[in-house]
């Protein structure tokens, strides 16, 4: 006789499934019966991404990137939610709601557990944050029960991310006895000033803006970015990363505004406001050097000037020769190159890739690739604009 799945459960998955938002779930020691709930009920493809089971302490530790403290606590719970989230970010195409679920308990087993039975469950998505703190009564039910239970959890933080009504949903606790279970609930949530404010104080690395969508710490490797202080964007700008795409067609762009860097220092938080307000997709790395670009956007292609082009060959800009050589040794290492855009010079000659003096030590193979003049060609300047007045 076919196992019928519980009446609540299959309506609040079902309505998960009809959402917009994708998630990723991370979940270690317990809520085995979520996953089977979410798989279940048709249209799961429409809503997962990835779901990992991270049992092990190594298998945790490599999600992670490191060992926690205590692996079944509220900060454990958050960094799985987090890392749930930085996973759902780079599956997924941009402007795509995302969530990540991060869970992690200590249930009954088949010895006695001097400790409590307890479960931590996260959503996480950028600007907010919900966790759930499950103590339970101890001995009060079996392994499978108490696994039933924090899988409804985990369903009801799901639904609870995603705008999906939960009142048919009945979470069953324990309120009597010397030891009734405890569920605590926390939320939180950044404004854009605050995201950004963090960002400027060096507590986020990259945050992102698209599709009406904020993206906190999730950088998306093996994309197509332009890079620039597009003060201010002009159709240029636009035009060369049109042409990027053209060659690249089965890749993914986005334009990336350069918040800072070595001589001019950082942009203030308006500045930085009303340079985003320009775009519909553009992420914001704290990280002037290319190299560090790479380090975040790993399998990327960057999207230049002949100007800029310019300036990157110079083992002048580096200090040596040896620096130099050691900083492209690092883009090509993570497997990032690029795309050089014409640029019609001072004389009024259009200069292009093949008249890059490249220093005899550089490659030029694997690293530099022409947009063909035919691609693109724009004769106008941020700096041209800006002395014009016309923007």
């Amino acid at each position: 006789m076919e196992a019928a799945l519980p009446p609540e459960i299959e309506h609040t998955v079902e309505r998960i499934h009809c959402s917009p938002v994708r998630i990723v779930l991370y979940l270690g020691g317990g809520a085995s019966q979520a996953v089977a709930w979410l798989l279940s009920v048709p249209g799961a493809s429409r809503t997962v991404l990835d779901m990992r089971i991270p049992y092990s302490r190594n298998s945790l530790n490599d999600v992670l990137g490191k060992s926690p403290e205590s692996y079944a606590s509220p900060e454990t719970a958050r960094d799985m939610a987090r890392a749930a989230y930085q996973q759902a970010v780079k599956l997924s195409t941009f402007g795509t709601d995302v969530v990540g679920i991060g869970c992690t308990c200590a249930l009954a087993t088949d010895r006695e557990k001097r400790g409590e039975h307890k479960a931590y469950i996260t959503a996480y998505s950028g600007a907010q944050e919900r966790s759930f703190s499950l103590l339970l009564s101890k001995g009060a039910r079996s392994r499978f029960g108490e696994d039933q239970l924090v899988s409804k959890l985990v369903i009801k933080a799901i639904a609870d991310a995603l705008g999906v009504p939960t009142e048919v949903m009945e979470i069953s606790l324990i309120d009597s006895g010397d030891h009734p279970d405890e569920l605590k609930v926390e939320s939180s949530s950044k404004d854009v000033d605050a995201i950004l404010k963090d960002m400027l104080n060096g507590r986020v690395d990259t945050v992102e803006f698209s599709g009406g969508n904020i993206y906190v710490d999730a950088p998306r490797p093996g994309r197509i970015y332009l890079p620039g202080s597009f003060n201010p964007l002009h159709d240029g700008h636009k035009d060369m990363l049109e042409a990027a795409l053209r060659l690249r067609p089965d890749m993914e762009g986005a334009f990336e505004l350069s918040i800072g860097n070595a001589d001019k220092g950082m942009l203030p938080l308006e500045e930085i406001k009303r340079r985003v307000s320009q775009f519909t997709s553009t992420g914001l790395p704290l990280a002037p050097l290319f190299t560090q670009k790479a380090d975040l956007f790993h399998d990327s292609l960057f999207v230049v000037g002949y100007d800029t082009a310019v300036r990157l060959v110079k083992p002048e800009y580096y200090g040596s020769d040896q620096a130099m050589l050691l900083q492209f040794a690092k883009l090509r290492h993570q497997g990032c190159s690029f795309l050089v855009a014409g640029r019609v010079d001072d004389n009024g000659t259009f200069k292009t890739l093949a008249d890059l003096e490249m220093p005899g030590m550089l490659p030029r193979g694997g690293l530099f690739e022409e947009i063909p003049a035919t691609e693109f060609r724009a004769d106008v300047s941020s700096t041209e604009l800006r002395a014009s007045g016309n923007w």
